[in-house]
């Protein structure tokens, strides 16, 4: 397997983003789908060029190759890691498969007639939930595969959440609303109407926090339990991407469109830090997104990685 290799900076635009630590290059032509681990020390990638693939950020080294049959190439439409960084689901349109990350091994495969377009994996893999074009989130054991409870909205589920024991769901869609479920038993236990089409959704660990944003406007942090109000983040005009709670739900995480990275301090909603990537040479500015957020394993340490499969390390 290759190695990463950092790139040189003389190959971006300099003066206008700030320097990361560390950076990687995954891919040279762009990325479909890209994940980080919850701890920030792996990343996968759905490359343009190569399909699926499993990198480790300590050293930079490629470690599997993920394709969804054999001899092809797969375009990945979506991925995400275990709340336990354990596996990872990585999806085509029309199926998806778990996978094993300190063996690479499949776990297991799963057809998804819906069009997957989200993913959300528990603590050890156990349970997760598929967004999907049909306006419905399936919510699956995968232990044994079996689909425990249909998640219903009036649009396409575009993002989706899920807390470290598997019990407590998020989904967003394109009808507006961000909905809280007990997935068990397969019951919303709140639904907030933000607007028009949402762009993120976001649970902490202990599934006692809900972040949720719209494609050009604001976000809000709610508490689970009660529905109420803890804070409004962002600004008009502009798109969270994703988002992630550090571990002791004091602070959120943030990307969004346009190379830009913001930290927010939970309680408050005050923003703390930001970070804007350099615009690389021969791409777009506008288009270069941030696909994932993780707080690294050392303090005010933070990655991202984005849509040119580019990860930094600020």
């Amino acid at each position: 397997m290759r190695t990463l290799i950092p790139l040189i900076i003389c190959l971006f635009i300099t003066a206008c983003g700030d320097t990361p630590n560390r950076q990687w290059e995954t891919t040279a032509s762009g990325a479909y789908t890209a994940s980080l681990s919850p701890a920030g020390d792996y990343a996968v990638i759905g490359a343009v060029e190569h399909g699926g693939s499993l990198w480790r950020l300590q050293d930079g080294e490629r470690l599997y190759n993920w394709n969804h049959t054999a001899g092809q190439f797969s375009k990945l439409v979506a991925s995400t890691f275990s709340t336990d960084g354990r596996y990872t689901l990585t999806a085509e349109r029309k199926r998806f498969v778990m996978w094993e990350v300190a063996s690479g091994r499949a776990a297991g495969f799963w057809p998804a007639e819906g069009g997957v377009l989200s993913l959300a994996l528990s603590d050890n893999g156990r349970y997760a939930i598929v967004g999907q074009e049909d306006y419905t989130a399936l919510y699956i054991d995968t232990a044994t595969g079996s689909i425990l409870n249909t998640l219903s909205h009036a649009g396409d589920i575009n993002t989706v959440a899920i807390s470290a024991d598997g019990l407590v769901g998020v989904t967003g869609s394109e009808d507006g609303i961000v909905k809280v479920w007990d997935l068990p038993a397969g019951k919303e236990t709140f639904a907030y109407r933000l607007g028009d089409d949402v762009s993120a959704v976001a649970l902490s660990a202990d599934g006692s926090l809900v972040f949720g944003s719209l494609y050009y406007g604001k976000g809000k942090i709610w508490q689970t339990k009660t529905g109420q109000e803890v804070a409004s983040i962002g600004h008009n005009r502009t798109t969270i991407t994703v988002a992630r709670f550090s571990k002791d739900n004091s602070k959120l995480l943030t990307g969004f469109t346009a190379r830009r990275v913001v930290l927010w301090e939970v309680a408050t909603g005050n923003d703390l830090k930001s970070w804007r990537a350099d615009a690389p040479l021969f791409w777009r500015p506008s288009g270069l997104v941030v696909n994932d957020v993780a707080f690294g394993s050392q303090p005010n340490q933070i990655l991202t990685v984005f849509s040119n499969g580019l990860i930094y390390q600020w």
